[in-house]
This record gives structure tokens, C-alpha cells and sequence, in this order.
């Protein structure tokens, strides 16, 4: 049955705030964010009914992708669900940085490290080759070698605003990703299994130095862990992940500095606020966060603390669940479509790169 008119729908995720009068915001963007916010409770549903196994994250932006594909959506949805994709996107990016600290590093194995630094390599310099080599616009060929290296569509739609993507653009880099991703998650285990015997180690840092997301990542290693009996594969893959999504750190403000630099050379005279929308506020955001929770960790430690801690996790992931549902409702089957089999080839040729990197470090 379809629900309303269907027609395009254009998520924009652009560098500015939306803006509405005030008197008429609040009609406006209630009933898609309403939308946005019971797709993101049912994506919750899914994983807690599946014990985890299905992340909520990659639930909502395919409940997101089969409704705008299958159901169709009107124009009442669209304020609500851009303030979604943008607003609260954004918010739950920047609630990222309290999960982040220095202190989490030396909990992790540094026989991760290199294999991790290989990956990211691999992933970020093959993800741009291949994209020049199969001629793919060079937006886009930023887009998947973030989303290939770093943590998937997090990655993505953190670098979109600073990258001043094009929705079309961003919608076929996430489509990269959950496909190509989705695919390891089944396959990894097998080849880590065929690969690593016993080794749990090595194919837990497998997972988490190869596949794209987070969620996918967790997902292949629960897959090894119940197939061959090897539960402590999970943590190793989560921790060797965590590392590679430190990479954000790295990775956002660097990208935004090098797009405040490209602009001010394109044109000198421009005013302040004009450059400055080249560092969006979520970004100082994340920063400071990350800064916050570091010295938290040492001055504040304690039950309240942590307490507080839990409370931004479960906000942060809320906000990124409505900010995912609503991105997956701008993506049509068509995105894939228009822009050919380049795309898809480099986000393959990507994935597959970093794999055989992940696989050649840790075989040894």
C-alpha cells in the first residue's frame, strides 16, 4: 500500500542548518521526524530482537531504503525528515567524540596497530586509484575511501557536510558500503576460519581491520564466534575496530582544515562566516567531546561519571538511528543505477584490497 503521494525525495545534507519560521517549524518537521524517529524505535526492535546480531544502526537505514523504495513517501515528510538527516545526524556525530578517549588505546593489543595502519592505507590510497583509473568523481572517491577505511557510513556522513557532497553521491557511497560490507560479514568467517584454525586473535583482528562497519564487523565476528566455538573473537574485533574508528579523529578535522584552505585560496576576500562554514560546528563538537571524556576519565571517574557517560551513549546512538532512517529514506534503488558499475568496481577493488592486506599482516 502506498503511503501518500510518491514522488523524489532529495535528504539534503548540506553545511547549513535548516531553517523555518518559528511559528511554523514546529508543524512542519513533526510529522517526518515523527516518521524518522518510529523507523529508528523499529531499526531498535530488529536488533534487540535478533540478540544484536542485526545492528540497529544498518536496520534503520534499510527500514529507511525499503519504505522510500517499496511504500514511497510524500512531500509531509520531507521538512521532518531533512531536519533528521541533518540536525540530529550531526548531534549523535558529535556524541561520538565522548566515546573516544587516549586512555582506550593502551587497552588494545598493539599487534593490531600495524595491520590496522595497513588497512587504513590500503583502503584510503586503492579506494582513490581505482576511483581515477575508472574515472569516478573525485567527491565520491573520497566518500568510499572513508566509508572503506575508517568505520563505513558513519565515516561517510561525517565527511558529507565538510566534503559539501552531493546527496546523490552520498547515497551510492552508503549503498557501497552496506553491499560490500553485508557480503564480508557473511564470508569473513569462513575465510578466517580456513585461514586462522584456532587463532581467534588473528581472526578477530581480521574483522575488525577489513569489513567497513562497525555493526558488520561485530556481526562477522558473532558469526565466528557461534560456528567455531570462539566467543573472545568478538571483543578483539570490537577493539581492533575502535581503533580504526579513531581514525575520525584524524580524519574529520584534517578534511575540514583542508577545505577551509581550498577555499580561502579560491577566494581571498571572503568574509569570515563564509569560511567558516567550511568547519562545521559538529566537527568542534566531536573535538571537544573527545578532549572532555579524556580528562573526565582521569579527574571524575566514578559511578556518576559513567553513569553520564551511558545516558550520552544511548542519546548519541537514538540521534544517529533517526539522523541513518532518514538518510536511508533519501537513497532509491536508481542511485546505484545512474551511476553505473564505476562505482560499485571501486568500492569492490577497495574492500577487497584491504582484505587480502588484513589477510597477508596477519598470516604471516
Amino acid at each position: 500500500m502506498r503511503v501518500g503521494p510518491s514522488r523524489p525525495f532529495t535528504l539534503r545534507i548540506s553545511l547549513d542548518t535548516p531553517t523555518l519560521p518559528r511559528d511554523t517549524a514546529l508543524r512542519a518537521i513533526l510529522p517526518g521526524l515523527s516518521f524518522a524517529i518510529a523507523l529508528a524505535v523499529a531499526a531498535k526492535g530488529v536488533s534487540l530482537a535478533s540478540g544484536g546480531a542485526a545492528s540497529s544502526i544498518l536496520c534503520a537505514i534499510l527500514l529507511g531504503v525499503l519504505w522510500r523504495n517499496v511504500a514511497g513517501i510524500g512531500a509531509w515528510a520531507d521538512a521532518g525528515v531533512g531536519f533528521a538527516g541533518n540536525v540530529l545526524l550531526r548531534a549523535g556525530i558529535a556524541l561520538i567524540g565522548l566515546r573516544l578517549t587516549l586512555a582506550v588505546l593502551t587497552d588494545i593489543s598493539l599487534a593490531a596497530l600495524p595491520v590496522v595502519i595497513a588497512c587504513i592505507a590500503v583502503a584510503l590510497l586503492g579506494a582513490m586509484a581505482f576511483g581515477r583509473l575508472f574515472g569516478v568523481a573525485p567527491g565520491l572517491q573520497r566518500l568510499l575511501a572513508a566509508g572503506t577505511a575508517i568505520c563505513g557510513c558513519t565515516a561517510i556522513v561525517a565527511l558529507a557536510p565538510i566534503l559539501r557532497s552531493r546527496q546523490q553521491d552520498v547515497g551510492i557511497a552508503i549503498a557501497c558500503v552496506v553491499l560490500f560490507g553485508s557480503l564480508a560479514m557473511v564470508a569473513y568467517p569462513w575465510i578466517a576460519h580456513y585461514y586462522f584454525g584456532e587463532e581467534v586473535a588473528a581472526a578477530g583482528m581480521f574483522f575488525g581491520a577489513s569489513i567497513q562497519d562497525t555493526s558488520q564487523v561485530v556481526g562477522a565476528a558473532m558469526i565466528y564466534a557461534q560456528q567455531f566455538g570462539a566467543p573472545d573473537a568478538v571483543a578483539v574485533a570490537g577493539l581492533t575496530k575502535f581503533m580504526r574508528t579513531f581514525g575520525l579523529l584524524v580524519l574529520v578535522p584534517v578534511t575540514a582544515m583542508w577545505m577551509a584552505r581550498s577555499h580561502r585560496q579560491e577566494d581571498p576576500a571572503a568574509p569570515r562566516s563564509l569560511r567558516a562554514r567550511a568547519m562545521p560546528w559538529f566537527v568542534i563538537v566531536f573535538i571537544v567531546f573527545v578532549g572532555l571524556r579524556t580528562a573526565g576519565d582521569v579527574l571524575v571517574d566514578g559511578p556518576a561519571w559513567h553513569a553520564l557517560l551511558a545516558a550520552a551513549n544511548q542519546a548519541s546512538e537514538m540521534l544517529l538511528l533517526c539522523g541513518m532512517a532518514a538518510v536511508g529514506l533519501g537513497i532509491t534503488f536508481t542511485h546505484l543505477r545512474e551511476a553505473g558499475w564505476r562505482p560499485l568496481a571501486v568500492a569492490f577493488l577497495a574492500a577487497a584490497a584491504t582484505g587480502a592486506t588484513a589477510l597477508a599482516f596477519l598470516h604471516v
